[in-house]
């Protein structure tokens, strides 16, 4: 229903992802960031609008405009301090406002990026949502919360203190072992994979954590491999997780509903859509030698390096 509203709504959230990465003033940038955040529910709720429908949308609007706050906080203490682009001066303020900074920018985009314990609008808003916009969410709105929290931890905040690489890690560990766990008891698909894009964005976290504990150690070279291997996991679950949701919408249009247990024998019945889906399943499950694994390797390696370093 509203087949061409949904589609000029999603070129709307294309264009509103495309202005987060391209803004550079603050008003731009959150102001995009709010489109980016109401135009896809606008989407949801043009194509169905039934009660649970309407409960499921009004959930995501609400978690991420509360643990949004943190967005405007911190990028208006930055403006404020003009420190945006100039590092030195937020540190020049204090480490008071480096800490309300940080704190801020991790909630703010924490919870757009679904790190436990700011995820639960995830599960609940890709269920109802179209599957192309569910693919874009998860495989482009989350990542675009990944990148508005490196570029003010990584490059505005100035010298990150080493609370935040072991608070990197703790969300994490949380978040990857949290979501995977409750990916495995769920038993329609779409939900699954809201889980499993939590996961995800926990093991990026692993990576970016480590790569702060590495610089505050002085090893450039192992900072710059973990914060390369996050950078290269969000790339690649990018893709496999788009694919792997346009095929949910493939298969939920075919046999009318994504309860796994209805969907057996999909190499026989859809051989290219069930190749598919199993392709996506390897890279996610990190099997060689798909993308997945060499990301989610290069994680585990910093991890250890951090352990014995």
């Amino acid at each position: 229903r509203g087949a061409r509203s949904v589609g000029a709504l999603t070129a709307a959230f294309l264009l509103s992802l495309v202005g987060v990465l391209a803004a550079r003033d603050v008003i731009g940038f959150v102001g995009f960031w709010e489109l980016m955040t109401l135009v896809p529910a606008a989407a949801i709720l043009v194509g169905r609008r039934d009660e649970a429908v309407r409960s499921a949308v009004y959930a995501y609007l609400a978690i991420t405009h509360l643990g949004g706050a943190g967005v405007w906080i911190a990028l208006l203490a930055l403006a404020h301090h003009g420190a945006i682009g100039d590092p030195a001066a937020l540190a020049a303020a204090g480490s008071g406002a480096q800490t309300l900074v940080a704190i801020a920018a991790l909630v703010g985009f924490g919870t757009k990026a679904g790190f436990i314990p700011l995820h639960s609008w995830l599960p609940r808003a890709h269920p109802v949502a179209p599957a192309h916009l569910s693919a874009l969410m998860s495989g482009m709105m989350i990542k675009v919360a990944l990148y508005g929290l490196i570029r003010v931890e990584f490059r505005w905040l100035g010298a990150s203190p080493r609370w935040l690489g072991l608070a990197l890690l703790a969300i994490g560990l949380l978040s990857s072992l949290g979501g995977v766990l409750w990916a495995l008891v769920q038993h329609e698909l779409k939900r699954l994979l809201a889980y499993s894009s939590i996961e995800n964005v926990g093991i990026v976290a692993l990576g970016l954590g480590a790569s702060l504990l590495f610089a505050d150690a002085g090893d450039p070279t192992w900072a710059a491999i973990a914060f390369a291997a996050s950078l290269l996991h969000i790339a690649n679950h990018a893709i496999f997780k788009t694919l792997l949701f346009l095929v949910a919408g493939a298969l939920e249009r075919a046999v009318g509903s994504l309860d796994l247990d209805r969907l057996g024998g999909l190499l026989r019945r859809m051989p290219w859509t069930g190749g598919a889906l199993l392709i996506g399943c390897m890279a996610i499950a990190g099997l060689p030698p798909l993308n997945g694994f060499a990301s989610e390797w290069l994680v585990l390696q910093s991890l250890l390096h951090v352990a014995f370093h």
